[in-house]
């Protein structure tokens, strides 16, 4: 245990709800590989004493770190929460649509990731991965439309119409 950690963790002792201490804790512990699940935890407690106004934001990095301690479902499911509280939050819906994809949820995915590029219109990422569901669904119109929002997007940008190429490429 460093210092640092030392002086956090006393700081938490004589508060438990200290939310900033909670917060600062759950970072640095997050940040060493092997600390993951104790991270996991410690996101959780911050959830529990932050102010009502930043809990869709702690609930976003709560769901991070169980993404990192290899936690999906648990993060499908607090990200889910996140964005019933905060319909406007992109982040969230992107990540929760990448999740579900992963999990094979494609139908949900579509919806969060549409969601998440509705909110966000310059966003690429969701666009790609919306295309990957489309693709895994046999809905080949839909992917091509959204890849065609995405070379709308990029016109400008090299390394985006790369990107274009690639997954007109893949798809044939």
């Amino acid at each position: 245990m460093t210092d640092r950690e030392r002086q956090i963790r006393d700081r938490i002792a004589g508060d438990p709800s200290d939310a900033e201490a909670l917060r600062e804790l759950a970072d640095h512990v997050g940040a060493t590989r092997d600390r993951k699940d104790e991270a996991v935890e410690l996101w959780r407690r911050y959830v529990e004493v932050v102010d009502a106004g930043e809990t869709s934001q702690a609930l976003f990095r709560l769901a991070n770190a169980q993404v990192q301690a290899r936690r999906d479902p648990e993060a499908i499911e607090v990200l889910e929460r996140c964005t019933q509280i905060a319909p406007e939050y992109a982040e969230a819906f992107d990540l929760l649509g990448e999740l579900l994809r992963r999990a094979g949820e494609l139908e949900g995915a579509i919806v969060a990731l549409q969601r998440a590029a509705e909110l966000d219109p310059e966003a690429v990422r969701p666009r790609v991965a919306l295309v990957a569901c489309f693709d895994a669904l046999g809905r080949q119109r839909e992917a091509g439309a959204v890849l065609e929002s995405i070379r709308k997007l990029g016109a400008d940008n090299p390394a985006l119409m790369a990107l274009v190429q690639e997954l007109m490429h893949r798809r044939g």
